[in-house]
């Protein structure tokens, strides 16, 4: 019997790694209207920034459907399989909700369901490496203390062009002190406790590049060891710089490059430039 990694779609996990190790990922849904679209399966991170900047319709998102969860934990554990499934905080949606009502209607199935208090790849980083110690053979208890104990440990910094997107979305949560400002400045937000809070406000994307890296090493430690990715929206050519100078500032043993999915990006908006960090 064997273990199987299961998240959502807003991990806004690499393809490939997705592939190689197995991953399960189940998709949310994005809406322009009543045209209805599966996020990173219709539509990659590119297609959908072109969509939202030309399209006139304010795109909506929505959680699966338990139905949705029912069916991928049924496929999997009917050939024997256990599951641990890694979802977006449920302060932010409604996923790790329809995931315990799929586990709880199959009683008999060894499911375990994991809200993971965060999003996007600082969840997925969690998950990757989940899915790398169900590879190695690790026990479902070995694997699910690694996940609860890298969950308490994993951080997220973002800078975003502007907070139009959370505040219209609803997801805006304590960083709604940032709102108003000045021209050009960036707000610089994190995840705690489940929720987007603010961290403070930089003039200029350059700046707020500057000040991710400098709020890594305030965070961390200037030596600070482990996993880091740098995610954007729709910023490819800032996240390779921000990527390239993350890789010569720290001793990561792996710094990852990703970018924001249609879900994620439905309630950040264009131009974020981000970093993770799970330390050893």
């Amino acid at each position: 019997m064997g273990i199987k990694i299961v998240t959502d779609s807003t991990a806004d996990l690499p393809f490939d790694l997705v592939e190689e190790l197995g991953i399960t990922v189940v998709p949310l849904k994005v809406h322009f209207g009543e045209d209805e679209y599966l996020d990173w399966i219709d539509f990659d991170s590119d297609s959908f920034f072109a969509k939202l900047q030309s399209s006139p319709i304010i795109p909506r998102t929505s959680q699966p459907s338990p139905a949705d969860f029912e069916s991928v934990y049924n496929r999997i554990t009917n050939t024997g399989d256990s599951i641990i499934s890694i979802h977006l905080s449920s302060l932010l949606s409604g996923t790790y909700q329809s995931a315990m009502i799929a586990k709880n209607t199959l009683e008999d199935k060894d499911i375990t369901v994991v809200d993971s208090k965060t999003g996007s790849m600082a969840m997925g980083i969690v998950v990757i490496e989940a899915a790398r110690a169900a590879k190695a053979g690790k026990s479902k208890e070995e694997i699910l203390s690694q996940v609860n104990s890298s969950l308490a440990k994993v951080k997220v910094f973002f800078a975003v062009d502007t907070l139009e997107y959370l505040q219209r979305n609803g997801r805006i949560g304590k960083a709604a002190a940032l709102l108003g400002g000045l021209l050009n400045v960036k707000p610089l937000l994190s995840v705690k406790d489940g929720i987007i809070v603010p961290k403070e406000k930089i003039r200029g994307k350059a700046k707020a590049k500057e000040r991710l890296i400098e709020i890594v090493a305030e965070e961390f430690g200037a030596d600070v060891k482990g996993k880091a990715v740098v995610l954007h929206g729709n910023e490819l050519n800032e996240a390779q710089e921000l990527h390239q100078k993350v890789s010569q500032r720290f001793a990561f043993s792996e710094v990852m490059l990703s970018s924001i999915g249609s879900v994620i990006g439905t309630h950040l908006g264009p131009g974020v430039l981000a970093i993770a960090v799970l330390p050893d």
